[in-house]
């Protein structure tokens, strides 16, 4: 085996984005006559630990792992002795010359130690925030804009009151399990040979989040597979016409969809007909999505459903707006934007701030006001549109240029010899130990006082 792949979820159970890019990644590697496989987590556990027989996805060879407990995803839980010794053994019996770590979940917090301890070389692609925060995407509980952005360091002072709770847990406990989970996986990051992210904001943020020092990262933008070829360029707006701004991609609370139809609200108030929304994709739950339908009465927004690309080009956008109140760590859909000719609105949060701003403006994340603004300017500046589309980029490195780069990543990491550690892996006892705290305190929740009987 020349690389094994290992990802928290993947087709065809779960199509999300890292996923997808997976399964490009593999069939294309395949293509070009590596012997590429994945090894895979899964959402739906068993009552045993459980390897899946071999899954051809698409030409790709694909084993998936059923964990045996409950609450799999919470950050307490992210190591598992008997997973761990599922894929030290699976390692020892494929040897593959280079594992490449694209997610922990599902599996155990310690992949590249393990890896390490077999003398086989570890890239890891990072595709979130989560080796920062123990929710994933930076992003607090609250509803104040600031908490929609995260920008505190990785400790248990930190992110003690943020951490997903079980609500039984001591302070002590939830200290010790912010802590435990920050030294693993810079552990982790540190014993690899290349550590990637698609931009460098996204890299700067993880450094300072972590103090893991900043030249650990490595930036490799994402592949890009035009989506709008044959089709014909679309036209500049018209003074005649209302300027149509869109949204599109998955219609979820932490890419501002409601906060983009309130904004809307105020733009339609002060410049009546001057402009229209389409919003296109599905929303992530029916209940934001309940929550949607009363925000565009009375306005000309329309909501498309699902889309391809052959809709979002007759819908011909003037402007896409993109108010993440999340820190992304890409954005295809600028692409997308950019292929199409468009100029863009973004927040002012991590990858999408980073790489609109070429061709873009950008708004206070989770600012209604501030958004809105934005777009105001489109509608009163006539020139505005004119220069910023003609600073639309060309495309962006497309999927065959990774693919190349990616490749030569792995050659480097198999030629050069591994450097020492800046931080070391977590003693197996420490992570016993901390079991061990979180049983008696569930006991001590549970007890009768009087002693067992």
């Amino acid at each position: 085996m020349d690389v094994l792949h290992v990802i928290h979820q993947f087709a065809p159970e779960s199509r999300g984005g890292s996923e997808s890019y997976l399964l490009d990644i593999a069939k294309r590697q395949r293509a070009h006559g590596l012997d590429a496989q994945v090894l895979t987590g899964s959402m739906h556990a068993r009552a045993a630990i459980e390897l899946d027989d071999v899954e051809d996805v698409e030409g790709v060879p694909v084993h998936r792992v059923h964990r045996n407990d409950l609450y799999f995803d919470h950050h307490t839980k992210m190591w598992h002795p008997e997973v761990e010794q599922l894929v030290s053994d699976l390692l020892q019996k494929w040897r593959p010359k280079l594992l490449h770590i694209h997610h922990w979940v599902r599996l155990t917090c310690n992949l590249a130690e393990i890896a390490t301890r077999l003398d086989i070389p570890v890239v890891i692609t990072l595709h979130d925030y989560y080796t920062s925060c123990p929710r994933a995407f930076r992003r607090r509980l609250g509803n104040a804009i600031e908490d929609h952005s995260c920008q505190r360091p990785l400790s248990a002072e930190s992110c003690s009151s943020c951490v997903p709770v079980y609500g039984h847990e001591p302070a002590h406990e939830l200290a010790a399990g912010v802590e435990i989970f920050a030294d693993h996986y810079r552990a982790e990051v540190a014993l690899a040979r290349a550590v990637l992210v698609a931009v460098g904001s996204t890299a700067d943020l993880l450094a300072a989040m972590t103090g893991m020092p900043r030249d650990r990262y490595e930036e490799l933008p994402l592949g890009y597979h035009p989506r709008f070829t044959g089709m014909a360029p679309l036209p500049a707006p018209s003074s005649d016409a209302p300027l149509r701004f869109a949204y599109w991609g998955t219609i979820g609370r932490h890419k501002g969809v409601d906060v983009l139809l309130h904004a809307f609200r105020r733009v339609h108030e002060q410049r009546p007909g001057r402009a229209e929304l389409h919003v296109l994709g599905e929303a992530d739950s029916p209940k934001f999505a309940a929550e949607l339908e009363p925000l565009k009465d009375g306005l000309p927004v329309t909501f498309h459903g699902a889309f391809d690309a052959a809709e979002l080009h007759a819908t011909a956008p003037h402007v896409g707006v993109f108010p993440s109140t999340c820190i992304e760590t890409y954005g295809l859909v600028l692409d997308e934007c950019f292929e199409l000719g468009r100029p863009c609105i973004t927040s002012d949060l991590g990858a999408v701030a980073q790489r609109g701003a070429i061709a873009g403006v950008a708004s206070r994340a989770g600012d209604a006001d501030d958004l809105a603004a934005a777009m105001l300017r489109f509608l009163d500046e006539p020139v505005l549109w004119q220069q910023l589309a003609d600073r639309v980029p060309g495309h962006s490195m497309s999927r065959e240029e990774h693919l190349e780069a990616l490749l030569a990543i792995y050659e480097r990491a198999q030629r050069e010899p591994a450097k020492e550690p800046v931080f070391q892996p977590v003693p197996e006892l420490r992570r016993i130990m901390f079991l061990q705290l979180q049983r008696e305190t569930s006991l001590d929740k549970i007890r009768n006082h009087e002693g067992p009987v």
